[in-house]
Formats: C-alpha cells, sequence, structure tokens
C-alpha cells in the first residue's frame, strides 16, 4: 500500500519529464515556444482549481499540443470555456532576470490567468486580457497581454496558464513567445520613440497646413488636414496606445471602421487636388460613386461595431461583407486615384505628379510592411511611407496654391487689359451716343409732348365713362326709398368698374343685385353695361319675376351675346352675382347665386346661403340655377358681395383677408348703424392692403330689412 503514492509521482514526472522544457538564457532575448514545449487541458466549466494541478492529480489530464492540427476539443471550444497551457520553464541564466510571456499581439481572449507557486507554497496569480481594466493587467504596454514570469537563475519551474475563450478567440491561432523584461522595454522605448517622431510630424503638418485653408478657404488643404487626422487615429489604434487607458474590444471591426475613413478622405482630397470636376469630368463621376462606395463600407462597419459592442451577435457573411467593402475599397481608392493623377501628368498639370510620387511612397511603404514584417525596418515601412506621402502632398499642395496664384495673376492682367480696352471703347461710344443723344432729344420730346396729348385723351374718355357708368348705376335715392337702412361699399380697382349692382321695384317686390363680371377696368365695365342692361330687359320688359329664371335668362343672354357654345380658344367671360327678390308684402326673400353667395344676420347668427357653383356664362356641367326661399323677420341684416375684399392681399405675411374672417368682421360690426359698418369696413380694407396694390374691384351691400 505504501509503494503506490510512489508510483504515482514516478507516473506524474514520467509525464511532466516528457514535456520538452522552456530554455531561458541571459544571452536570448526573445523564444518562441514550440508545440512539444505546451501541453494543454480542457475546462469547459473553468472549475479546476490550481491547487490541483501543483499537486499533480491533474498531469494524466494534460495532452501534447499541436498548432498545425489542434484537436477537436479545442477546434470547438465555445465561449466562456477556459483552456489549461503547462509551461516547463528551465532558467540557465547567470544572472536575476524577469521575463515575459507572450501571446501573440491583440490575441482574442477574454482573460489569461498566468499561476505559479514558489517555494513556500504561495500561489501567485498575474491577470491579463480584454475584459480586465488597464490597472489591473499585469504588464500595461500597447493593450499587450504579455504576463511576467520571476525564475531564479539555474532553477526550473511549472506554471499554468488559464485561458477564457470570448465570441472572438480562436484558439489555433494562439501563439505563446518569451522575452526578457529588458529587451521588452527596450523596443517598447524604440517603439514609442518613432511613434512619437511620425505624431510630431503629423501634427507639425496639420499646424502649418491650417492657416493656409483658414486663409485660402481651398478645399483640398481641408481633405488634407482630415486626411492626416484620420490616418493618427488609425495608427494611434493600430499600434494600441489607446489600450493603455481604455478596455480592449474587438480590434479587426475598429481597424476596418477607421481604414475606411481614412479612405474616405483620401479620395476626397484625391478629388478636390487633382480637381477632377474641371479636369477629368468622367474621372470625377466614378471618384463620387467610389466616394460613395466607401461610406456605405462607412457605414456597414460602424453598424457592425455598434452591434458587438452591444453584445449582439452579427453574422460571419456580414462581417466578411464588410472585410470585402474594405479590401475594395482600399484596392480601388489607390487605382481611382493614381490613375486620373498619370492621365493628368500626361497632359502636364505640374500637381499631379507629385500626387504620384506621394502614393508610390505609400505602396512602397504597404508592399515592405508585408514584405519585410519579421524585420523592424518593415514593421515601421508604413509609417515612413506615409510620412513621406503627406510630405509630397504637402509640397504638392504648395505647388497647386502657386499654380493657382499664376492663373490668378494672368486672368487679372488680362482683365486690366480687357478692362483698358473697355475703357476706350466706351469713351468712343460716349462721344458717339452724345452726338446721338443731342439729335434725338429734339425727337423725344416732341414724342414726349404727343404721349402726353394721348394721356390726356385718354384720362378724358375714362373719366366720361366712369360718368357714364356712374349714371347707368342705381342712385343711392332709390335704396333710400326702397329701404329704410342701408350702404353701399363700393372701391372699383381703376377708374371704372366690373364689379356692379343694380335694383328695381315693380308692384310690391325689389329686385336687387351685386355682380362681378371677369376683368376689370374697361372691359369688366363693358360686361357690367352688358349685364345691367340685359337684367333691365329681362325684369322689366319680360316681367321674369323668379331669382333662378332671371339667372337663367340672363346666362342664355350673355352666352348669345358673346357667342359662346362651349369650344376651345373662346371667350370665357360671365358674371358671378348674388340675385336677391324682396316680397315686401308677405317679408319673403327669394335668393340665388352665381358663385358667390348671401348672408344673413339674424339675432347674433350669421346664416350663409350658397349660390351654385357655376358663373352666369357657358358653362361645361350646365344647370338651372337654385332658388331659395327665405322668411325674413324684422331686424334681419342682409349682405351682399363680390370676391374682392375677401381675396385682397394684405396685413403682416402680404395673405388673402379670405371669407373665415369676412365674415367674421360683417358678425361683429352687424349691430352698428349701416352708415359706420361702410366706414369701418373701408377702414379695415385699407388697413389690411397697406402699401399694398388693389387686385379687384370691391363691392359689399348691407341691408337691414
Amino acid at each position: 500500500m505504501r509503494l503506490k503514492p510512489f508510483l504515482i509521482c514516478i507516473i506524474f514526472s514520467h509525464s511532466l519529464v516528457a514535456q520538452k522544457p522552456v530554455i531561458l538564457s541571459d544571452y536570448i532575448q526573445q523564444v518562441s515556444i514550440s508545440d512539444m514545449q505546451i501541453n494543454y487541458l480542457d475546462d469547459p466549466a473553468c472549475s479546476t482549481h490550481p491547487s490541483e494541478l501543483f499537486s499533480g492529480m491533474m498531469d494524466h489530464h494534460f495532452s501534447e499540443l499541436d498548432f498545425s492540427d489542434p484537436d477537436d476539443a479545442l477546434l470547438h471550444a465555445l465561449p466562456g470555456n477556459c483552456v489549461w497551457f503547462r509551461f516547463y520553464f528551465v532558467n540557465r541564466s547567470t544572472k536575476q532576470f524577469a521575463f515575459h510571456l507572450q501571446p501573440n499581439l491583440f490575441s482574442e481572449f477574454s482573460e489569461f490567468r498566468l499561476y505559479q507557486r514558489f517555494e513556500n507554497g504561495l500561489i501567485t496569480v498575474r491577470k491579463s486580457g480584454n475584459t480586465l481594466l488597464p490597472r489591473n493587467k499585469d504588464v500595461n504596454i500597447s493593450g499587450s497581454d504579455d504576463l511576467r514570469v520571476f525564475l531564479p537563475p539555474g532553477e526550473s519551474d511549472t506554471l499554468y496558464l488559464r485561458v477564457l475563450l470570448s465570441e472572438e478567440s480562436v484558439l489555433s491561432d494562439l501563439t505563446f513567445t518569451v522575452s526578457t523584461q529588458q529587451s521588452v522595454l527596450q523596443k517598447d522605448r524604440s517603439k514609442r520613440l518613432i511613434f512619437g517622431i511620425f505624431v510630431g510630424i503629423m501634427l507639425i503638418m496639420i499646424l502649418y497646413h491650417v492657416p493656409f485653408y483658414v486663409r485660402a478657404r481651398e478645399t483640398s488643404y481641408l481633405y488634407y488636414i482630415l486626411y492626416i487626422l484620420a490616418f493618427l487615429v488609425f495608427f494611434v489604434h493600430k499600434e494600441g496606445y489607446i489600450y493603455e487607458l481604455t478596455p480592449r474590444f474587438t480590434s479587426a471591426p475598429v481597424n476596418i471602421f477607421l481604414l475606411e475613413i481614412f479612405l474616405l478622405f483620401f479620395l476626397l482630397f484625391g478629388r478636390s487636388y487633382l480637381d477632377t470636376r474641371n479636369t477629368l469630368q468622367s474621372w470625377d463621376t466614378i471618384l463620387l460613386l467610389a466616394v460613395w462606395f466607401t461610406v456605405g463600407g462607412l457605414i456597414l462597419s460602424l453598424t457592425i461595431l455598434l452591434l458587438q459592442g452591444t453584445g449582439v451577435f452579427v453574422p460571419v457573411f456580414i462581417q466578411l461583407g464588410g472585410l470585402a467593402i474594405n479590401i475594395v475599397s482600399a484596392i480601388g481608392s489607390l487605382f481611382l486615384a493614381i490613375v486620373p493623377a498619370m492621365i493628368l501628368t500626361r497632359e502636364n498639370f505640374q500637381p499631379a505628379r507629385y500626387f504620384l510620387f506621394a502614393n508610390l511612397f505609400l505602396i512602397l511603404g504597404i508592399s515592405m510592411n508585408y514584405a519585410l514584417k519579421e524585420y523592424a525596418i518593415g514593421k515601421h515601412s508604413l509609417e515612413f511611407g506615409v510620412t513621406l506621402q503627406i510630405l509630397a502632398f504637402s509640397i504638392g499642395l504648395s505647388e497647386r496654391l502657386n499654380l493657382l496664384k499664376r492663373s490668378k495673376d494672368v486672368a487679372q492682367r488680362r482683365i486690366i487689359d480687357q478692362l483698358r480696352e473697355n475703357a476706350a471703347l466706351k469713351d468712343k461710344v460716349t462721344r458717339e451716343l452724345e452726338d446721338k443723344v443731342r439729335e434725338r432729344t429734339f425727337e423725344i420730346q416732341a414724342q414726349k409732348e404727343q404721349i402726353e396729348k394721348q394721356n390726356k385723351e385718354i384720362k378724358y374718355s375714362f373719366d366720361y365713362a366712369k360718368k357714364i357708368q356712374n349714371t347707368v348705376l342705381p342712385r343711392h335715392e332709390v335704396f333710400d326709398n326702397l329701404f329704410g337702412e342701408h350702404f353701399i361699399f363700393f372701391k372699383p380697382r381703376d377708374i371704372v368698374s366690373g364689379d356692379f349692382y343694380w335694383i328695381t321695384h315693380k308692384d310690391y317686390k325689389i329686385y336687387l343685385t351685386a355682380a362681378d363680371c371677369t376683368g376689370h377696368g374697361v372691359p369688366g365695365s363693358l360686361m357690367s353695361m352688358l349685364g345691367i342692361t340685359m337684367l333691365h330687359e329681362i325684369v322689366n320688359e319680360k316681367n321674369v319675376s323668379h331669382s333662378d329664371e332671371i339667372l337663367n335668362q340672363l346666362r342664355l343672354g350673355i352666352a348669345r351675346t358673346l357667342k359662346q357654345e362651349g369650344k376651345i380658344g373662346e371667350q370665357k367671360d360671365g358674371i358671378d352675382m348674388a340675385m336677391l327678390i324682396y316680397d315686401t308684402r308677405n317679408r319673403k326673400l327669394e335668393f340665388s347665386g352665381a358663385n358667390n353667395p348671401v348672408y344673413i344676420v339674424r339675432d347674433g347668427e350669421m346664416l350663409e346661403y350658397k349660390g351654385n357653383n357655376m358663373p352666369v356664362a357657358y358653362y361645361d356641367n350646365m344647370s338651372d340655377f337654385t332658388r331659395y326661399s327665405i322668411d325674413m323677420k324684422q331686424g334681419d341684416r342682409v349682405y351682399m358681395f363680390t370676391d374682392g375684399f375677401p381675396d385682397q392681399f394684405g396685413g403682416p405675411q402680404g395673405k388673402k383677408f379670405k371669407y373665415r374672417p369676412f365674415k367674421d368682421l360683417l358678425l361683429e360690426v352687424h349691430e352698428r348703424p349701416m352708415e359706420e359698418q361702410r366706414r369701418i369696413l373701408n377702414l379695415i380694407f385699407d388697413e389690411w392692403k397697406g402699401d399694398l396694390s388693389q387686385i379687384d374691384d370691391v363691392l359689399v351691400i348691407g341691408l337691414r330689412l
């Protein structure tokens, strides 16, 4: 029974010895850990405790790791699972050194925990990984996941590393190296020095060109500055310095998003710098399409980034689509910018040469970064290439600005020469004109006298026409005799009016109309004379005694007189009117209307009777006019009007007065004496019109029955 623990220890020690050790020495600054030097243990529930590992109880569960052909357990490990890695270190250095166990840069794992047990039995743990705050990491350098290892000279030790998987974790991509802390810090100092020099150059270029943009307002300078800023942000994220302040998150979508911004400003700068809108319009259209394609990729990358940041799973095909757009944008941007530059270089557009050379520097930097990525010069070749590109752009912008200045100088000299020629020509023309003016002055004076004479004759004709119209219109005495109280607010737009009112009395009935003829001025006055004549004939001679029949007869007479038959191109003149017949014996009111209503105010409420929606003229959908029969009460107010008042423009915003405010105005003043109502309407109309012109004739008739 006593032999059993001894046999177990032999078996554990044999399994441990089978694992190839990682040799550390003071003359090897960095060493990669190979397959034979790592054993792993799958721990899906993350339930294994470090004490179990250091006791040797779990040694027989560890397996060898083959990076080229990982086991299915590693390939199909799920997010939230844990995997343990065992390292056996032998320190052959003669001095005390601190070593760094380094997972590959920016590995996408939630957490690393490195456990080491010292001679006194104390187990220490050092942490790193994406989910940790930078201050809680064992080593906080450029967002790396380094873990320090302390091993005295001449000694060996077994360390266990627990890895917690995330959504983005790919175990087959995980590799390890061990470096001395001195070499790590030395590389970091060199890297920061190069980074500082690069950032300093970029900031100097930005500060140098900002005043040029402020003075010249040239968009190429703005896009140039934004291009530098975009690359600076991309470079700061690429180097990982941002993760010394914030926790790391998925870097691939961030890199794609920042690269899309970088490419967008590159295209905008190239389009503005080469001035393709004026120099190569066909290529300008292609560049615009490329800009919008890049914007689409930018939106897709931002969407993926936001979804992943909130924990939403993004399908792989969408991520691959974003990556494909990014690759096409990168390659296409360079091609679409370089080809126009080559075309313009052949056309001797000097700034295009600098643009071409600048992009050759960028291509050289990208090529060296890919081909020599294992060497120091290759790791920083992209920064060198962009620096040379931006410097070349700066020289090209200066040359372009000088070219613009020279072009402006040439244009100004041409303008000055042209102005001189124009001045000489102007003097010559002025002298010739002065001679002609003197000759024409006598003719103009004679023409002026002739025009003044004609104006006086026209004015006399209009005044005479007004007298005739005023003679035809009913006198106020007629209204005074037939109605106890009334007002007539009549305001022609011109000297003569297209609006008219007409009244007659037969037996115990009063016939009254307020009408608006098509047009105003002389044409409207002719129509009004025609309407008054026909109304007199229909009512007084033909003895038509109903309002609807009067309108029907009047429409027939106007259509016959104006030869209206519904043909295309014929005159559409007509009359909008309200026709009233008041039976004074029975106190009944007949009403028919053509596009015009009549308002009756009774006991503080307004009653509206609408006419037919057609004029007194030929109409496509003609029908007989409607007759309303209304019982009137003592004190009722009746208002007839044309559309001149409601349609008048004015007020603070120059809008129409409209019918609703017009009805409210009548309702507000209906209890006042009729003459006072007329003065109020006149005052309100003038105030509303203000400095604007009167657009139509105005007629409002008010009656108190």
